[in-house]
């Protein structure tokens, strides 16, 4: 599980380069071929997949609760949801435009409730276990790198 924290943190630290790295990229694709945009949001979709997995593998660690992983669980899911749907947004756009703005509006829809389903998540699991920590306690290093129980 340290590793898991490390990677994280370590991540999180060369957060503002690789913005910048994908920022260039997505202006790079906008002047020279549009449809470059679709691998480049393919490879940040992948990504964000990888850190809600890491996210679910470290709190999943942090209870025993089979209730709290189920709500770890779900919460995954909806994390591949982003992530399907910022690639499927970006190909739908750049191919069939009257589909992508629909899903446009739909991920708009989306992103505006993802801190609203984020706050319900970490309720849900203070409800089922209110000793767990919540993952930017851990990843903080507020937290004892160990399971609760």
């Amino acid at each position: 599980m340290d590793q898991d924290i490390k990677w994280i943190q370590r991540m999180r630290r060369y957060a503002v380069p690789i913005l910048i790295l994908y920022v260039t990229a997505v202006i790079v694709a906008l002047l020279l071929e549009k449809m470059w945009l679709i691998p480049i949001m393919g490879s940040l979709s992948i990504l964000i997949i990888i850190m809600g997995y890491k996210e679910m593998r470290i709190m999943w660690r942090m209870t025993a609760h089979p209730k709290a992983h189920r709500i770890l669980v779900f919460q995954f899911i909806f994390e591949w949801m982003d992530a399907i749907l910022l690639a499927t947004l970006m190909a739908t756009l750049l191919t069939a435009e009257d589909v992508g703005l629909i899903i446009g509006l739909f991920f708009g829809i989306w992103g505006v409730l993802s801190p609203f389903r984020q706050k319900w998540f970490t309720k849900q699991l203070k409800q089922i276990d209110p000793e767990l920590p919540t993952y930017v306690e851990v990843i903080g290093g507020s937290v004892l790198n160990g399971p609760s129980i």
